[in-house]
């Protein structure tokens, strides 16, 4: 089995995100496709890691989810709406089932 990760984009909060919350320092979001490969098939899934910049240190935090689709254009589609509403890693699992449910 041949594994691989691609980066597709990163996007952080800004003041406009972070003025409800206590939240002070920078927050960024990259986003990953996954893939797997086998002797049968190649399966797609998506990757989410946060990191937070934190005085001198950095706090990272990640989910990723396996074999959502062998369709990888249809994984980037999914990872474009995480990005563009800046879904975090704690919101991946929640967020892909309600995008899956609606297509």
């Amino acid at each position: 089995m041949k594994n691989s990760k691609t980066y597709y984009g990163m996007t952080y909060f800004d003041e406009n995100d972070l003025k409800e919350s206590t939240i002070n320092h920078r927050v960024e979001l990259e986003y990953y496709a996954i893939e797997k490969n086998t002797k049968e098939e190649t399966k797609y899934g998506i990757e989410i890691q946060k990191k937070e910049y934190v005085n001198n240190n950095i706090i990272l935090e990640s989910n990723n989810i396996d074999n959502i689709s062998n369709n990888s254009k249809k994984v980037i589609e999914i990872i474009s709406t995480l990005k563009e509403y800046k879904v975090t890693p704690v919101g991946l699992n929640d967020v892909l089932e309600d995008l899956l449910k609606a297509n």
